[in-house]
Parts: structure tokens; sequence; C-alpha cells
């Protein structure tokens, strides 16, 4: 547990060194993606999944029920005869270096948004466990860029390779392109309402519709009698923060045009994971849109100057800081379980 709050002091140190010395905030965030991308590839056993992906890699057990773009990655490294080490150290590269990118495009202070999905564990902490979701996640972030500057072909390539990793990202893909023709009219109404009516939504379970329609296919198991709900001062959280920025809505699309689209993400994130409550490991689908978040609320903190600005990073530093460890200490109460986890950490060195 420590070695991950070492971790994240550390670069936040970096950051904030970045921060007094802009000179040096290229090389600083370059530093942290080098970091994180060793961590991520050199893990050993860490991640619930961890011993999923060996077992797929090396005995090919599931090749069929796989997309056809984790197959043929799969099937490159094999056809080498390398180890899965370098499966995750794949997958590590290019997740973080697809958010690195986005990141850079969207945001003129690159380092504070990178600290943020850091921090935030629905990102980088879910990232050492859901594999392929983590990188169409990144894959995603990163095309919406080329859609906004309608460069459709490089967006449809980029989404098309996030869907050959993990089809859930058919779902960014549709909403993305909706959200861009109707970006225009929405309205700081429009998006309280759909607050208002995604909580009544998951009070009455409206998640239940969802069991009939995925029905006798992969994906039924989520809806089994063993649900487990998302964490009640979870919702709570993200919806008092959603309230927070969406009173900066108007202001910050009129400085920055494209935040019309990424604030909208952004909101639609937090109206999934209301209606996707009752269901945990279904919610995660909002991780789509929810890292949009770390561009909206950087971007909000610098629409202040001075006392106000250094409120907003510090009231958002710690609500991060505080959920990155809260995650961290349920990770580690549930250590008898026998599958890799977050806690203790370990690298192939170690192994």
């Amino acid at each position: 547990m420590f070695f991950y709050i070492i971790l994240a002091v550390f670069i936040s140190a970096l950051f904030l060194l970045g921060y007094f010395y802009p000179n040096r905030e290229k090389s600083l965030g370059l530093v942290v993606l080098i970091v994180i991308v060793l961590l991520g590839g050199l893990r050993y056993k860490v991640g619930g999944d961890y011993d999923s992906y060996v077992n797929w890699y090396l005995h090919k057990t599931r090749d069929n029920d796989f997309e056809f773009g984790f197959v043929a990655i799969m099937q490159f490294f094999r056809s080498f005869k390398l180890s899965t080490q370098f499966l995750f150290l794949f997958f590590s590269f290019f997740t973080y270096f697809f958010v690195y990118l986005g990141i850079k495009k969207y945001s003129r202070h690159p380092n504070i948004a990178f600290l943020f999905y850091i921090l935030i564990p629905t990102l980088f902490l879910s990232s050492l466990n859901l594999v392929r979701q983590s990188f169409s996640v990144a894959v995603s972030f990163y095309a919406l860029y080329y859609l906004i500057h309608k460069k459709y072909y490089i967006f449809f390539i980029l989404m098309i390779v996030g869907i050959s990793i993990h089809y859930t990202c058919i779902i960014p893909f549709m909403v993305f392109l909706l959200v861009a023709k109707i970006a225009d009219k929405i309205k700081a109404e429009h998006i309280f309402i759909l607050l208002f009516v995604s909580v009544v939504m998951s009070i009455f379970d409206f998640i239940r519709i969802f069991a009939i329609l995925f029905e006798n296919t992969r994906y039924s198991f989520y809806f089994s009698n063993q649900r487990i709900p998302v964490n009640l001062l979870k919702i709570i959280a993200l919806n008092s923060v959603s309230l927070l920025v969406l009173f900066y809505f108007n202001k910050i699309k009129r400085v920055y045009p494209y935040q019309k689209y990424v604030s909208a993400l952004y909101f639609l994130s937090v109206v999934l994971i209301n209606i996707l409550s009752p269901l945990d490991d279904l919610s995660r689908i909002y991780t789509y849109f929810r890292i949009f978040e770390i561009i909206v609320v950087t971007d909000l903190i610098f629409l202040e100057t001075k006392r106000t600005r250094i409120f907003l990073f510090s009231f958002f530093y710690i609500f991060y800081f505080s959920t990155f460890l809260i995650a961290l200490n349920k990770d580690y109460n549930i250590q008898n379980d026998k599958k890799s986890k977050f806690i203790p950490y370990k690298n192939i060195f170690e192994s």
C-alpha cells in the first residue's frame, strides 16, 4: 500500500515542480509517463485479471471468444515465442501513451490533467486490472480530438482499433458521434435534468432491463443474483462534484471551445454511474466517459485566478488523493483472496 502512496506523492512533487518551472514541464511529464509505463508493463501478479491474461496467452483458451485485435496481438507475440511480459508491456505502453497524447491535445496544463489521471482509481489503478478495456478507453479518449476537428478517417481508424481490442468501445463510438452532432444544443438545464432522472432510475432499479437485453450472452453473469452495487458514498461524491462542475458549465464552454463536447461526455459518465450503480461490474462502462473529467477539472481550475485557483486545485487534489487511498485500502482488505491484487506491488525482477 505504501508503495502506491509514495508513488502518488513522488509524481505529485514532480508535477508541482513543473508548475513552478514551466520550462521543465514537458520533460517531467515524459519522466512520469516512462515511470508508469514501466510500472504497468513490468508488474508480476498484480491486478485481479493478471493470471487470466497469462492463461489466455499461454494456453489459447479463449482465442475464439475474444475480439480479433486482441487475438492478433497475442498471436504476434506467440509467433516470436515471447513471454507474457511483452503482452503486458505492450498494453501498458500504448494505454498510457494514448492517454498522454490525448491530454497534450486537449489541455494547456497537461501535467495537472495527467496527475489527476493517475490519482483517479477508476483510471490508472483499474488499468492494472482491466487491461483491454483500459486500452480502448485511452484510444477512444485520444480519438475524440480528431472527431472534433472533423478528421473523420483518423477518428474511425482509432475507434476500430479500440473496438477490435474490447467490444464495449462501440458504445463511445456511437455516443461520440451523437454528442458531436448535438453539442451546441446541450444546456446546463438539460444536464441537471438528466442527472436527476438518472438518480430516480437507479432508485427504481432500471438496470433490470439490461438483464433481458443481454440474456444468454457472455455478459449475462453481470445480472446474477449476486449483484454488488456501487458504493453509495462514491455515488454521492461523484454527483456532488458534477454539480460543482455544472456551476462552471457555461463559462468553461465560452473559454474552451472543445469543452462543449468534453464536458457533455463527462456529465454522461455521472449519469451512467447513477443508472448502472446497482451493478458495480457493469458500471465500469462509464470509464469511457469519466476519463474526460481530468480535462474538464483541469480547465475549470485555470478559469479562476490566484487564491480561488489554489483553492480549487487543493479541493480536487485532496478529493482524488482520498479516493486513491480508499481504493488501496479496499484492495488491502481483500488480500486473503487468492486472486492477484494491487498490494503488494511486485515486478518481474522480484518474481
